[in-house]
């Protein structure tokens, strides 16, 4: 006989939001309540996606126990033996609701009663029974509520106005406890419970309630929290990451310049051009002035032999080319690039500078001439996500998609420029989703260019796993609409974008820093105005604006005119701060009053769960006195260390403080970080604060040796920001 399994238990990952976990609501009735000893004698399963139930994708059953079915228990569900004569048994039953169940996650009203029976079930007909993950609708209330005393689920269905039918039905049940568990998840949500070990934290709580069904042998409930911190990196590092993927982006990689044709010239001159050249592809320049380049492949001009025959020789290009170029941006991470290639099927595409220009072009023959492609871990799922639930799919991915960086050696910088890019990815679709909404409801396109930016450290491209959203509207200064009036085009349009990125698991800015607030959507002389006041009059709450703003990179923009609209933003408005000596001095000031979390002795302090915020007295200073430094030289780039060091080069200074400061700066990070995955697993909402007794006595050392330097950027602030 197999004894049942519970291992295969974590194939949820933990930090999977609540919208986006596949469930099986279950419940099942029995000859009686003795786990060990009764049967079951029906099961009912219905799967949930989200909030949304599938009552047509179900499972229903009846079981033959293999016992009489006690009169007290037929007064309850109504089956007798005769009910369940001639029904297959559990030994049949069993590995078919396995299949049913899959990977999801079950929910159910007092589940642990039902999964103890299916566990004994299995271990009584040699079924090898795997555990999965599972949260019970009873806990969960009484979680959010600790003065609920009744949680049947009568009780909770009256409270949510759920119509019951089908009572003590296998199925009705299943069906009555998953609509309470869709009117749940906006509850749990509001009170910041968003992913299943969030939810499987919260469920611990009611200690009576848990106490009573151990004692019943539901199930055993642990005695310490597991540290799941080994796990987490190492099932990461078993993962197939090609990390030249993820370390490379196209602006690295791209052929430059592209090899171009004109538009009148034959085939015959651009199939010899391209053999000259070893290349599969041209460019073709644009018939007119304001036109859009084309693209003409080998592929092309053996299409055009196949119809034309010898004549295709001397038919134009402007006739067979692709236009416009399918191009990318050339910050575009590799494993983006090849994700879009493989939803367009393309071999080739362009790439494009700052400005929108056609820089280069990236093919696959190019990248294998660099590395032979490997397995990827993340494809192109944003660009096909169709609702904030797929969108939400990604996010869930990616704490193990960093522990697998990690892991594999990776600097922790890179990791949080990944991290960073999917963040910026998902906005520019939400804000796809939201615009193809208004196209729908007879709202038209944008009346007008527009940008949509991603400031803070996602502008930075230094995202970790504590995800927020801080994004902006730049509009068009010919637009005439209201931006005031809730019924406005870009006022609709932004806040359905923050909408969206919150359900998808990046959840509203606690600050208000969103496009769907007033202050953070304007046109572009109203931003200009704004900067100009912010330099202007550099108060405190000025300053906190600064540190986010200065940061921004368009995630989404619409078209050529919206990419000149974000580029004229950074030109202007950073000129305006470079010309601002009073806001410079503030910001320096603001930047260097940070003291580390350091006390006597050099012993680095701790609050009184054992942590230490990395942030506070690290990461900021830094990155604020980077900022600093970097708008009073006109210092285009946003990452920090690049800032650090093109300041010192531009002011003639030694590069050597720049260096130490970048590398703390990713020390700190790869510890957040980490600290970060483990949490998330644990379902602990995750923070810049990293529990000091779980790093190594090597990191502990460097950390306290890191945290005594931080005051370098305070000397580099004053040689940098001097005669101010």
């Amino acid at each position: 006989m197999s004894p049942a399994s519970r291992e295969g238990n974590g194939h949820r990952a933990g930090a999977t939001p609540l919208i986006a976990l596949d469930v099986v609501v279950l419940d099942t009735e029995t000859t009686g309540l003795d786990i060990r000893k009764d049967r079951i004698v029906q099961i009912g399963a219905v799967r949930m996606e989200g909030v949304e139930v599938h009552p047509d994708l179900s499972f229903r059953q009846l079981v033959d126990p293999g016992l009489a079915i006690p009169e007290v228990a037929r007064r309850i569900h109504g089956l007798g033996d005769e009910d369940v004569k001639g029904q297959p048994n559990f030994a049949e039953i069993g590995p078919k609701l396995m299949e049913f169940i899959g990977d999801s996650v079950v929910v159910g009203h007092s589940i642990h009663f039902d999964l103890a029976v299916l566990r004994h079930e299995a271990d009584r007909h040699g079924i090898a029974w795997r555990e999965p993950r599972s949260l019970d609708v009873a806990l969960l209330v009484a979680g959010l509520d600790r003065a609920m005393i009744d949680t049947s689920l009568d009780n909770l269905a009256l409270g949510y106005g759920i119509p019951v039918e089908g009572r003590h039905t296998a199925f009705g049940d299943a069906v009555t406890t998953a609509r309470v568990y869709s009117a749940l998840i906006p509850q749990l949500l509001a009170k910041d419970i968003r992913t299943l070990a969030e939810a499987e934290n919260l469920s611990r709580k009611p200690a009576g309630l848990i106490a009573r069904q151990e004692e019943a042998g539901w199930f055993e409930r642990p005695s310490e929290r597991p540290d799941f911190s080994r796990a987490v990196l190492r099932s990461g590092s078993q993962r197939a990451i090609d990390s030249f993927l993820y370390r490379h982006r196209l602006g690295e990689v791209m052929n430059s310049p592209p090899i171009s044709i004109a538009p009148e010239a034959s085939l015959h001159a651009a199939a010899q051009l391209m053999a000259d050249r070893g290349i599969g592809c041209l460019i073709v320049d644009p018939a007119q002035e304001d036109g859009e380049p084309g693209i003409v492949t080998e592929r092309d001009v053996l299409h055009a032999l196949a119809r034309e025959g010898a004549g295709a020789s001397i038919v134009p290009v402007g006739k067979v080319m692709s236009a416009p170029v399918i191009s990318a941006p050339d910050d575009t991470f590799l494993y983006r690039a090849l994700g879009l290639m493989a939803r367009r099927n393309l071999r080739y595409i362009g790439v494009t500078d700052d400005a929108g220009r056609l820089a280069g072009v990236f093919t696959l023959r190019t990248l294998l001439r660099k590395r032979a492609l490997a397995t990827l871990t993340v494809g192109d799922e944003i660009a096909t996500a169709a609702r904030p639930r797929d969108l939400a799919r990604v996010q869930a991915a990616l704490p193990s998609l960093a522990a697998g960086l990690l892991a594999d050696g990776q600097d922790a910088r890179q990791v949080a420029a990944i991290i960073a890019a999917e963040a910026r990815a998902m906005t520019a679709r939400a804000a796809e989703l939201a615009e193809a909404e208004l196209v729908a409801a007879g709202r038209g396109p944008a009346p007008a260019d527009y940008a949509l930016l991603v400031l803070g450290s996602g502008g930075r491209g230094e995202s970790l796993l504590a995800p927020d959203q801080d994004n902006a509207l730049v509009i068009a200064d010919d637009y005439t609409g209201d931006l005031d009036d809730p019924d406005d085009w870009f006022t609709r349009f932004a806040a359905r974008i923050n909408e969206i990125l919150d359900r998808a698991g990046i959840p509203y800015c606690k600050g208000g820093v969103m496009a769907k607030n007033r202050p953070w959507r304007r046109r572009l002389g109203e931003w200009l105005d704004q900067a100009r006041d912010w330099a202007g009059h550099p108060s405190p709450q000025a300053l906190l604006s600064v540190d986010i703003f200065y940061d921004f990179t368009p995630a989404h923009v619409s078209g050529s005119g919206g990419s000149r609209l974000a580029g004229q933003l950074r030109r202007d408005a950073g000129e305006i701060a470079r010309g601002s000596l009073s806001m410079l001095r503030a910001l320096g000031a603001a930047a260097g009053s940070h003291a580390p979390p350091l006390g006597l002795f050099g012993r680095i302090k701790k609050d009184d769960t054992g942590r230490v915020d990395l942030k506070a007295g690290g990461l900021l200073p830094i990155v604020s006195g980077a900022r600093a430094i970097a708008l009073r030289h006109g210092v285009a780039s946003l990452s920090t260390p690049q800032r650090l060091r093109q300041a010192a080069e531009k002011a003639g200074r030694s590069q050597a403080d720049a260096d130490l400061l970048a590398d703390i700066h990713g020390f700190l990070m790869r510890l957040i970080l980490t600290q970060q995955i483990v949490d998330l697993e644990a379902g602990v909402p995750p923070t810049n604060r990293v529990r000091l007794d779980a790093l190594s006595h090597r990191d502990q050392d460097e950390l306290r040796e890191a945290l005594g330097r931080i005051d370098l950027i305070t000397h580099m602030l004053q040689d940098l920001l001097q005669g101010l």
